[in-house]
Formats: C-alpha cells, sequence, structure tokens
C-alpha cells in the first residue's frame, strides 16, 4: 500500500471519528431530557469512544472554564481533527 493510500485512509478514519464526537456532542444536550433507550445507548457508546480522547483536552481547559458553563472540548478536537485530516490529505 503506498504511502499517499495510508495518508487518506488516515484521514478518512479521522473524518469518521470526527462525525462521532460531533454525534456525541449534539446527544448531549437532549440525553438528559429523554427517555430514549435508543439514544441513551447512542449516547454511551460514542462517549465511550469519544471520552478518552476527550478527557485531556477537559483538564487543560478546566482551569480556564470552570465558570463558563458550557464543555467547548469537543469543538477544539473537531478542530484539531481537521487540521490533521488537511495535513495527511
Amino acid at each position: 500500500m503506498p504511502i499517499h493510500d495510508l495518508a487518506r485512509f488516515i484521514a478518512r478514519l479521522l473524518e469518521i471519528y470526527t462525525l462521532i464526537v460531533l454525534a456525541n456532542a449534539l446527544l448531549s444536550w437532549f440525553v438528559f431530557g429523554t427517555q430514549n433507550a435508543v439514544i441513551r445507548q447512542i449516547y454511551w457508546f460514542t462517549g465511550r469512544i469519544v471520552d478518552p480522547v476527550l478527557r485531556p483536552i477537559r483538564n487543560v481547559l478546566q482551569p480556564a472554564s470552570r465558570n463558563f458553563g458550557i464543555d467547548i472540548s469537543p469543538f477544539i478536537l473537531i478542530i484539531l481533527l481537521q487540521i490533521l485530516a488537511r495535513m495527511l490529505w
């Protein structure tokens, strides 16, 4: 497999992971207000994939965003993933 194909494959994986991060962030707004088990399961599943990567970002941002009330770590992660994917293309 040529290195160019491998870079494109990794870039595609990063794009898929970006969609998972976005889905988890959107579901976090609704999951606690719903009794829908499917939504809760999807949120739980995406959280298990996304939370280990978000945790270090949250630890860095915590002192600055303690009184902010909004978790911006998914948005920062999406930006970082997009930069990395663009570098691979």
